[in-house]
């Protein structure tokens, strides 16, 4: 019964043109979903995983118009995808065997630099070459689409050839040595804000008193024999007004100055290492001794 099921299996597929599948290959879904996948990347500037996925779409289970498609982008990669190759000498100008070489930080297989030309994206890519008693050496290169064969030459030098990076422990810094602060640095704000309102208010006292010299003197001849007539009142409140403001001015003047000259005298100073002084009073004696 086996044999006569497998027959009719076999004549059914044969009936239907039907061809076998290979279990690996992809399906009609996995061929369009790589090749919009690999546009996308393309897009992006990834060529090189770009065409690492449009090769899923170039297989034979793939619809013709698919391949088509994928054929087409895979040239285009193929035709502004850069490539460089590198030639490591030392100093001598000798060649430098089993070299190791990162690339934006990641370390490449090691038989990246045996691929001559190396395809890599556009763009900017940092290296870093490491020979075995050779200075590592660091390069940035710019790569341009379509860029092709470019020819770089990385010349390490002896490790020995490397400058110092740090001073010898027996070497020691001089410490900076920072200028003392000056005086006027260490008077606190309020003592000048104060020092401003006086200033303004003796000004403004010694206006107002002028002010005040000249009403009066008008009003003098107003007023022979200290009698002024009734129409001189509005001077006279006048020069009242200015008498008072004047005398508040000169009040207000006095005050900030003092407080100004209090505050900067109570203000802390610094106090120098390379200058003292000292005061001395006794009953039958007074003196003073410094050290400048």
């Amino acid at each position: 019964m086996r044999r006569v099921a497998c027959s009719y299996a076999l004549s059914g597929a044969i009936l239907l043109g039907a061809s076998p599948v290979r279990a690996d290959s992809p399906s009609k879904v996995d061929c369009v979903v790589a090749n919009e996948t690999g546009q996308t990347l393309v897009q992006a500037g990834k060529r090189l995983e770009a065409e690492r996925t449009l090769a899923t779409c170039m297989a034979a289970s793939c619809p013709a118009p698919v391949r088509e498609d994928c054929a087409q982008r895979l040239a285009e990669i193929g035709r502004t995808v850069p490539s460089i190759e590198f030639e490591l000498k030392d100093s001598a100008g000798h060649a430098v065997r089993g070299a190791r070489v990162a690339m934006d930080g990641k370390p490449l297989p090691g038989d990246a630099l045996d691929r001559k030309p190396l395809r890599l994206d556009a763009g900017e890519h940092r290296f870093l070459f490491e020979a075995e008693g050779l200075s590592p050496v660091e390069e940035v290169f710019v790569l341009r689409e379509g860029e092709k064969n470019r020819k770089e030459t990385i010349v390490f030098a002896a490790a020995s050839d490397r400058m110092p990076t740090a001073l010898p422990v027996s070497v020691a810094e001089r410490p900076t040595m920072k200028a003392p602060p000056s005086p006027l640095a260490t008077v606190p704000t309020l003592a000048y804000v104060a020092a401003g309102a006086g200033v303004a208010g003796l000004a403004f006292g010694i206006g107002a008193g002028i002010a005040a010299s000249s009403k009066n003197a008008s009003l003098e001849s107003e007023c022979p024999g200290g009698r002024c007539p009734p129409d001189a009142q509005h001077d006279i409140d006048t020069f009242r007004t200015l008498r008072d403001l004047s005398t508040a001015g000169y009040v207000v003047g006095a005050a900030g100055l003092a407080a100004g000259v209090i505050l900067w005298v109570a203000a802390p100073r610094a106090v120098s290492n390379d200058i003292a002084a000292r005061f001395w009073i006794g009953p039958q004696t007074a003196g003073f001794a410094g050290r400048f």
